[in-house]
């Protein structure tokens, strides 16, 4: 089949696909729209269209709908031109002051918390903290360890809170050599080892490491099964 169509990829405009006929129109505006905010540099507007998708769709929609593909449109459209720099860091920074406002659950339903990490080296942290969100709506408690978490820090991590689980992120091939995972520390209960990202050399994963194929998986797999470990 034919590539999806790209909508507004001229000018100040950011590619976008999937835009077009046939998809929810509610949710084709406000990508337009949010697309339209971040190569203005509008804040204000860039927050009014997350915040409204975050609590009318729920992290995972919102994310999946909405976040990234504009992301991706000006990642695409950096790479064409080598601009959009400032674009995709204001807009990185509204995403993550509408992520943290996700308030964590009074009462989670895990006993031992979720520990969520970047590999090290690795800088693109946002995808934590949108899964740090969408497990707080779903009752999940979690800590994040933020960017560029040395294998040795998360070891004391581990050792410090006991997890019920542990995921790591990389982003990037230059971040994604699975190697050091093995040496990990064990906890008691044991706790599941996640990862996401596109870094990682799948083929040298661990046997023990769960890879949740998007951010709905993610959530599923650090969330179960809860209460039994």
């Amino acid at each position: 089949p034919p590539p999806p169509r790209a909508h507004g990829a001229g000018g100040n405009r950011v590619p976008l696909t999937g835009t077009g006929p046939g998809r929810d129109e509610r949710q084709a505006a406000a990508v337009r729209g949010l697309a339209r905010a971040a190569m203005a540099l509008d804040r204000a507007a860039m927050t009014e269209t997350v915040r409204t998708a975050l609590r009318r769709d729920g992290v995972v929609r919102a994310w999946d709908g909405l976040i990234v593909p504009v992301l991706a449109g000006i990642g695409h459209k950096h790479a064409a031109t080598g601009d959009c720099v400032e674009v995709e860091h204001l807009l990185s920074t509204v995403l993550l002051g509408c992520l943290a406002e996700m308030p964590p659950p009074a009462r989670p339903l895990n006993v031992r918390p979720v520990l969520l990490a970047c590999a090290p080296e690795e800088q693109h942290s946002l995808p934590v903290y949108a899964l740090a969100a969408a497990l707080a709506e779903a009752g999940v408690d979690a800590l994040v360890l933020g960017a560029r978490v040395p294998p040795r820090a998360l070891a004391a991590a581990i050792r410090r809170a006991g997890p019920h689980a542990v995921f790591v992120w990389s982003q990037t091939a230059e971040t994604g050599d699975p190697a050091w995972l093995e040496a990990l520390p064990s906890s008691r209960p044991p706790h599941r080892l996640v990862t996401g990202g596109p870094g990682w050399d799948r083929d040298r994963l661990p046997a023990r490491v769960t890879r949740p194929a998007g951010l709905s998986e993610a959530v599923a797999a650090l969330a179960c099964p809860l209460g039994s470990s």
